[in-house]
């Protein structure tokens, strides 16, 4: 497959529909719990509702843990998350945000573009403002080297 055809692959062919989530109250300790298995959680507002308002990732609870705060990879500036500089309790407390999103539509060449220019690993895929979905290089990664 040629890479103009790869990079016109929609984004809703090749994308994981079931995410994790959690609720933006949830505690630190659960959010951790689901990290430590899957590297990151999109983090929504409410139980009942899709509508993404963070993310928590690996990096963030690194944040937290380190003694010193340490330089953000993804923007290049001192972050104040450290154990030593605030008080964390749940999600909503160390997510990142803004997320960063794509539509179903779009394709591997758009979120390619929208992942090297934010530096992230996945993208949050919404509709309607909901998420339904995530794009990760490893599943671009897969794809490519499957076709």
């Amino acid at each position: 497959m040629s890479e103009t055809k790869f990079h016109n692959i929609t984004v809703e062919k090749v994308m994981n529909r079931v995410p994790p989530l959690i609720e933006q109250v949830a505690p630190i300790g659960e959010v951790a719990k689901i990290v430590c298995q899957e590297n990151h959680v999109w983090v929504v507002g409410r139980k009942d509702s899709k509508r993404i308002v963070g993310v928590v990732t690996e990096k963030d609870l690194l944040d937290i843990v380190s003694p010193l705060p340490l330089k953000s990879y993804t923007i290049g500036v001192i972050t104040p998350k450290s154990l030593h500089h605030i008080e964390f309790e749940t999600a909503g407390d160390i997510m990142t945000k803004p997320v960063i999103k794509c539509h179903p539509a779009a394709t591997l060449e758009e979120a390619l573009r929208l992942m090297t220019k934010h530096r992230i690993r996945r993208l949050a895929v919404t509709e309607n403002d909901e998420i339904i979905g995530e794009l990760s290089l490893k599943i671009v990664i897969s794809t490519y080297f499957s076709v």
